[in-house]
């Protein structure tokens, strides 16, 4: 048998396997580009994500604080089971802690009882329990009772307490009582206890800082609250680098407002002006000395504020790199604000209406 030619499988060098030097370069060239546009994306969605966040935050800051201030002006003035008739309305210092200075004087006839809403613009000087407020920004009073009741029974010591009166066989009739004890107004029965309402006064104010020992420079807005016979400063709400608020001014005493202006105490006459205000069929005195003057006297302006319109400036508590703030923000009466020259915070400007519905409702014609 005759053996055939042996066959020789061994493959050419050129097929051996493996890269060549081009093909590993190319895909190096590529990998990396691939991971390079990984990163970029993951770079950009970080980015996005955080900006997001801070956005998300603002929005809510600013929202949060429309709704806690808005919330409260709608019970300015509650004062449980007592509606005040023919009362003289006071605007002690809204700081104050003695039970005598707090506005409220059932001796008196008429008797005196604190205006609801009260406030301070922001050129006037600070009241004493108001600390590191920003230049510029109002202050904003509301004094109330607790929704709350408390057993007359039962009362906290140190708490301040409102009990108002609904027997009428009294000689004289008691028609609240207020301070720390004594509580003897009773109920329509002339035998039960009325209920007793802690008294409440919030200062509404702009800080420069929410921690200040050191500052940690972030705008927050504070409440200075009367608790125990003291007054309490609490933050709020982080990033709130501005509060104008404007006052409602029921002119013809039928619950509604006709004209806002931004500071009661001393009203401007660019907003009182006619063209701007009209003046309704029984004129309205404006000038707070004339006022005062009148036989019998007119109430302030402040006893008469139906309305809140409130404007809160919400900021970014942190920087946005790529970010320059060249907008302008319109807070209502008050003007405008613009950030400084390259200002990296992102804002935004919110506002809202509160009704006083405890002085308003009072007025309305059924």
């Amino acid at each position: 048998m005759i053996a055939g030619p042996k066959h020789n499988h061994q493959r050419p060098a050129s097929l051996a396997g493996g890269f060549t030097l081009v093909e590993m370069m190319v895909a190096l060239a590529v990998g990396l580009f691939l991971v390079g546009g990984l990163i970029s994306l993951l770079v950009s969605t970080s980015v996005a994500r955080t900006e997001l966040d801070k956005t998300s935050s603002q929005i809510e800051n600013g929202r949060y604080a429309l709704q806690l201030i808005s919330a409260d002006v709608m019970h300015a003035g509650f004062l449980g089971t007592y509606m005040p008739s023919g009362t003289t309305a006071t605007t002690p210092d809204p700081c104050a802690t003695a039970v005598a200075s707090l506005g409220f004087d059932p001796s008196t006839d008429p008797v005196q009882v604190p205006v609801a809403v009260q406030g301070y613009d922001g050129s006037a000087a600070d009241p004493s329990c108001v600390t590191n407020r920003i230049a510029g920004t109002d202050v904003l009073v509301v004094r109330r009772v607790s929704t709350t009741s408390t057993p007359a029974a039962s009362p906290v010591a140190n708490e301040v307490y409102f009990q108002g009166s609904s027997c009428a066989s009294l000689t004289p009739p008691p028609v609240f009582v207020f301070g720390t004890g004594s509580f003897t107004a009773q109920l329509k029965d002339c035998a039960t206890a009325a209920p007793l309402n802690k008294y409440m006064v919030r200062v509404y104010y702009v800080s420069s800082c929410n921690v200040c020992s050191p500052s940690d420079s972030i705008p927050t807005l504070k409440v200075a609250e009367y608790v125990l016979g003291a007054m309490t400063v609490t933050p709020l709400v982080e990033g709130i680098q501005n509060l104008q608020v404007e006052y409602g001014i029921d002119m013809d005493n039928d619950g509604g407002p006709d004209c806002y202006i931004s500071n009661p105490d001393n009203p401007a006459g660019a907003e009182t002006a006619p063209a701007v205000c009209p003046q309704p069929a029984t004129a309205y005195e404006w000038d707070p000395a004339v006022r005062a003057a009148a036989v019998p006297p007119l109430s302030p302006h402040w006893d008469n504020v139906v309305t809140v319109r409130i404007h809160v400036l919400a900021r970014n508590n942190d920087t946005s790199s790529g970010w320059t703030d060249t907008r302008t923000y319109d807070l209502g009466l008050a003007g405008t604000y613009t950030p400084p020259d390259g200002d990296r915070y992102k804002r935004h400007a919110y506002s809202a209406v509160a009704r006083v519905v405890n002085v308003s409702g009072r007025r309305e014609t059924p």
